[in-house]
């Protein structure tokens, strides 16, 4: 009972017996569906061999030189900006970083899944509590339970939960800061507000339309937090953009000026391919009726649910829009968008409520848990295939330079995270796609400098794949030290096989000594 109206919080199809609990049980759901999604996420750590992305190496070559008192470089001494989630980075820092880290910052990760779901499940609570009357109550308990088993068990959250990455770091944030600025928490929307953009630039966006929507919808309501939460995400920009400005003379990070080029009618299109048909609550259909029984409810939380609907809806197009995205890249892509997944699982949970009749309500979560079901068991295997991916053409050889390369050596190449983190510190590792090199990121659609630019540095070792080769091998002359195959590559879909070479430099081949000279590089010499 609420407010001391009987039967508030029981939908009619509910003896009281059941849903007459003590608010105690209500403020313990969320805890629940978090303890139940850190088990869910911890499933995939046993027997794991590597993380599914280099990239997570990456995270982990510029905490590691946080803890040895570089600052954020990646290699000592050279402060880089090739990373867009500084809050990931410091927060890997704190954790004791071994030889082989990969348990410990899965587990890491599972635990931030786990404050996602619970935060999730208590926002659903909190918007059914709202929206319940002597008139119209609301299974309160069921809803906040529902709402927590479908953000914890979302198939692409636990792939994402034990990725290494930042994502559930990013989901983390952006739904307490969601949850502090709907619900008026002035202070902790600021503050998560701030967090969601340096665990994921692209919360930015969430934040400010959540503000912008929520404003609209709260008319009449206090609507402070909403406007410190937007205040918030955006001085974290701003100092975070400072600080990029500051390392390496340019705002963004190395990474933006790679990937950031926009993705226009082709990244919808990716949404549509490879994004849309992994929600299970959008498949099964079902669930697309529950979210539009959930936003038909006349009442108090209307209004905040759609403007949480709509700021999900609006991150993923500006992410689509802003970024080139090519449909057959998996998970290496898909992950962007998915932090702003979870507000269309609260809805589909609220959408339940109000389903009058017990049986029609089994019936529309059926094919809802049935997707959740089927994509879960496809997602694990698809992350074990690219933990193998990783591990046979990032890991070994990384290892494999660990042992061939000389203190003082310069190593070129293309998986920049794996190849950090295991080689010796005084072993430089040069990026060639440029993500940990701000020029070569910034000569990225300028070829011949580009390859000056690595000529100059004078590689002694490249480790390249074989499709990249024509790229960069033509300054060089080189002699092959090792293949490593991977026979079913499935970073892209249809997986292919995919080779990496390690390569011995030899020598610079005149034509490109001539070519380099000619535009400003020197053996050794890098100019500005």
């Amino acid at each position: 009972m609420r407010g001391g109206a009987p039967g508030v919080g029981l939908a009619p199809w509910e003896p009281v017996s059941t849903w007459s609990r003590p608010a105690q049980l209500e403020r313990l759901a969320p805890y629940v569906a978090g303890v139940v999604a850190f088990a869910l996420a911890a499933l995939a750590i046993p027997g794991a061999v590597d993380f599914p992305l280099d990239d997570a190496w990456i995270h982990l070559s510029y905490a590691r030189s946080l803890q040895l008192g570089d600052g954020l470089s990646y290699n000592p001494g050279d402060w880089e900006t090739g990373f867009s989630s500084p809050l990931w980075v410091v927060l890997l820092a704190l954790v004791p970083l071994g030889a082989w880290p990969v348990p410990g910052v899965m587990a890491l990760g599972a635990a931030l899944h786990a404050v996602a779901t619970g935060a999730a499940a208590a926002l659903a609570r909190d918007l059914a509590r709202a929206g319940a009357s002597a008139e119209r109550p609301q299974p309160v308990l069921a809803m906040t339970l529902l709402a927590g088993a479908l953000v914890g068990s979302d198939p692409t959250a636990l792939q994402a939960a034990t990725s290494g990455m930042e994502v559930p770091l990013a989901a983390a944030c952006c739904t307490l800061a969601a949850r502090a600025a709907l619900f008026e928490r002035p202070r902790p929307a600021a503050g998560w507000g701030a967090l969601s953009v340096w665990a994921r630039p692209e919360s930015l966006g969430f934040v400010l339309a959540l503000g912008a929507l929520g404003w609209v919808a709260r008319r009449g309501h206090p609507r402070r937090a909403l406007a410190l939460a937007a205040a918030g995400a955006a001085l974290a920009f701003a100092s975070w953009s400072l600080y990029c400005l500051a390392v390496s003379g340019y705002p963004l990070p190395n990474t933006w000026y790679l990937k950031g080029a926009g993705g226009g009618v082709a990244g919808l299109a990716y949404v549509a391919e490879e994004v849309l048909p992994f929600q299970p609550w959008l498949v099964s259909l079902s669930g697309v009726v529950l979210l539009a029984l959930a936003v038909r409810r006349p009442g108090p939380p209307r209004g905040r649910l759609l403007a949480l609907l709509g700021a999900a809806a609006a991150t993923w197009v500006v992410i689509a829009l802003d970024r080139p995205l090519q449909v057959g890249v998996q998970f290496y892509q898909s992950r962007y968008f998915v932090p702003f997944g979870w507000p269309f699982l609260v809805a589909v949970a609220l959408g339940l409520g109000q389903i009058r009749r017990r049986a029609w309500a089994a019936l529309a979560m059926l094919p809802v848990v049935a997707m959740v079901g089927l994509q879960g068991a496809d997602r694990f295997e698809r992350t074990r295939l690219l933990q193998e991916d990783t591990a046979a053409t990032h890991t070994a050889v990384a290892r494999f330079l660990a042992a061939r390369a000389r203190p003082g050596d310069v190593v070129g190449v293309e998986g920049a995270g794996a190849a950090r983190y295991f080689t010796p510190r005084r072993v430089t590792i040069l990026d060639l796609v440029g993500l940990s090199d701000r020029v070569a990121a910034h000569l990225h659609f300028d070829r011949a400098r580009k390859l000056c630019h690595f000529v100059a540095r004078e590689p002694a070792l490249l480790a390249i794949p074989a499709p990249w080769e024509p790229l960069f091998i033509p300054p060089f002359q080189v002699r092959v030290l090792a293949s490593f195959d991977d026979p079913a590559y499935t970073q892209v879909r249809p997986p292919r096989p995919h080779r990496v070479q390690v390569l011995r430099v030899l020598s610079i081949t005149p034509d490109w000594q001539t070519r380099c000279a000619r535009l400003g590089y020197g053996a050794g010499e890098v100019p500005p």
